[in-house]
């Protein structure tokens, strides 16, 4: 029997025999007997007989006020990953305003009620499934009338033996554990709206087994990423798969299924197999090895267990060099200006580029240096390479030859500003020999050609390849003679006499030290014997011998009186076809040279005997087309 302290929370309710109601008869019965009796009625009683009565009402289960949904819909579209939660909410009501408990089994099989200990103990014992059914989830004690939710964790079937498959059936029942007589609704629901009503669906992880790349790879060239990778999903059709790369395992978000500035590469095509993922290495990038960490997610955003590992590694290059960034010179011509000797002071500006950018990964120098050759165009880099060209003063200059052969100096005029910096900049100055080939002048047979530089970098591991400026630039004729000796001597002659016998036997060597092939062109002046620079001689029959009676040949056994022979003047340069070729060499053995000989005739008018003196000048002119 339950009494109103025990139970506070009961109440009469109309309509319906309960047990406070059987006792408070009991008591209205037992005061009216005690009032009335006596012997008159205790004689009635003895004399007609009597029974009394005794009545059980039952318990009755909970009802749905409102019936049971999944509070966040899980279904095929919409299914709950794996390790989330499904969480169910109902409102029930019991008509003795007991607690009640909302119960979630996997079949329809009728639960079991539990009993309380006794009234002051209810809500204590929750329901349990069907031994056959699996108990998805039973919520705690709820107040009648208000709202009960209940939920279950899934578990991947990837994680080992699970109760979850891919589509769930579940249905819904409201339970009391009243201490006489617990019970159950008697017909479970399985749910109020279509969108969250059973099953629930729960999607199990992708599962990825293999990641790797197609590495080593270049910079600016593509790195692809590539897995082997399942989805055990099948309800309706398998999952898109995709690949998410990271520089880490620790930003990794996922709610958001990315890895923000850490992100590496990620798929741009989704697949239900072995899904792929590339990535642009645009340079500067290092060489290096760098960390990569492979995730995978399906369409529902539900990520593989891992991640895999997946370093990749960027290859060295060479630098490069464009075109046009090496200036030689300026763009001006060409300018020799030292016979016998080197001009100086000729310059070339370049820029190498390092896709591996100009720091190393340890911070030092990734450019190290560089390769350099100044060459007549139409010999090229194949001819004339930085390293293995063979140095040649009239139309090959490398640094592979050395500075003492060839005194290439660089300075770095752009620094390399860091790790995400391509370039180095250089500007240098250099000589050109006096024997380097004219590409200007009708005569040179070079006409037409041209000077170019080209350049190669060099990194701490590899060499780049030469390339040539864009421009080119002339080197102009450079017309030099000189003398080998200093005198030309004639010997003792008696006036009215001729030297060497009638013969020309004096000589000269004309020494070509320009960078043409050469004739000359000659002129003198009278001999006496005062002569100095700069004071000549003061005109006298007795006294002077006129420039006039000198005469000079190109050829030797030529007679004073040969029509070859050449009347050497004092006012107009007198041209001599010696056809000196073009020298080659850089030393004096090297020179090309021409003699010139000489004879004099001394006039019958001299009369004062003595050591005459004079000076006879030496012009050199460019010899004509194929004299060189």
């Amino acid at each position: 029997m339950y009494t109103r302290e025990e139970l506070p929370q009961y109440v009469k309710t109309a309509g319906k025999v309960t047990v406070l109601t059987a006792i408070a008869g009991f008591l209205v019965f037992m005061t009216a007997f005690i009032f009335d009796f006596g012997a008159q009625e205790l004689s009635k009683v003895s004399a007609q007989g009597a029974a009394s009565t005794t009545l059980t009402v039952l318990n009755t289960p909970p009802s749905f006020d409102v019936f049971p949904y999944e509070v966040v819909e899980s279904s095929t579209t919409t299914p709950t990953n794996s390790g989330n939660s499904v969480q169910w909410a109902a409102i029930g009501s019991d008509s003795n305003l007991a607690p009640y408990f909302l119960l979630i089994c996997s079949t329809n099989a009728s639960p079991t009620a539990n009993a309380a200990a006794n009234p002051s103990s209810l809500g204590t014992e929750p329901p349990e499934c069907d031994g056959g059914a699996i108990q998805w989830g039973v919520s705690t004690s709820t107040i009648s009338g208000q709202q009960a939710t209940v939920s279950t964790t899934t578990i991947d079937s990837n994680d080992g033996p699970s109760d979850f498959a891919e589509v769930n059936e579940w249905y819904a029942w409201v339970c009391d554990d009243d201490p006489e007589s617990p019970r159950c609704i008697n017909v479970p629901s399985q749910g109020l709206y279509s969108t969250s009503s059973s099953p629930f669906h729960v999607n199990s992880r992708p599962v990825l087994t293999a990641a790797s790349n197609d590495g080593p790879t270049d910079p600016d060239s593509t790195v692809t990423f590539t897995s082997t990778a399942t989805d055990p999903d099948s309800v309706e059709a398998d999952d898109d798969l995709r690949l998410i790369v990271c520089s880490d395992n620790t930003t990794y978000d996922n709610n958001t299924n990315t890895c923000g500035a850490a992100e590496i590469a990620s798929s741009s095509v989704t697949a239900i197999t072995n899904p792929s993922a590339a990535r642009l290495l645009s340079s500067p990038i290092q060489d290096q090895s760098y960390t990569a960490w492979v995730y995978l997610v399906d369409e529902h955003d539900h990520e593989a267990t891992g991640p895999i590992q997946a370093d990749f590694v960027v290859n060295n290059v060479a630098p490069t060099l464009l075109n046009s960034n090496i200036d030689l010179n300026g763009g001006s011509d060409l300018v020799l200006s030292v016979p016998a000797g080197e001009t100086t002071g000729f310059n070339l500006e370049f820029t190498i580029s390092d896709a591996n950018s100009c720091e190393n990964a340890g911070g030092g120098d990734e450019i190290t240096g560089y390769g350099v050759s100044v060459f007549r165009t139409s010999v090229g880099t194949t001819s004339c390479d930085s390293t293995v060209g063979p140095y040649d003063p009239n139309s090959c200059y490398n640094s592979g030859s050395g500075s003492a052969t060839w005194n290439l100096s660089c300075t770095e005029t752009l620094a390399c500003s860091g790790a995400t910096s391509t370039d180095v900049g250089y500007t240098c100055s250099f000589p050109l020999w006096f024997v380097a080939d004219p590409t200007e002048g009708a005569e040179s047979p070079f006409v037409g050609d041209s000077w170019s530089a080209a350049v190669r970098g060099i990194d701490e591991a590899a060499t780049g390849t030469m390339v040539t400026g864009v421009s080119s630039v002339g080197l102009g004729q450079f017309l030099a003679i000189d003398i080998e000796d200093a005198e030309i001597t004639y010997g003792s002659v008696e006036p009215g006499q001729t030297s060497g016998g009638g013969m020309l036997t004096a000589t000269s060597v004309a020494l070509n030290v320009g960078n043409t092939g050469i004739d000359q062109r000659v002129e003198g002046e009278s001999m006496c014997e005062e002569f100095t620079v700069g004071n000549d001689c003061v005109h006298t029959g007795t006294t002077t011998i006129p420039a006039s009676q000198q005469r000079f040949a190109s050829t030797t056994g030529t007679a004073y009186t040969d029509l070859e022979a050449q009347i050497l003047s004092s006012t107009t340069p007198v041209e001599l076809e010696l056809n000196v070729p073009k020298t080659t060499g850089t030393t004096t053995l090297d020179y090309q040279k021409a003699t010139t000989y000489w004879g004099i005739e001394v006039p019958g008018t001299i009369t004062f005997a003595g050591i005459y003196r004079g000076l006879n000048s030496f012009v050199g002119a460019v010899s004509e087309i194929g004299e060189w």
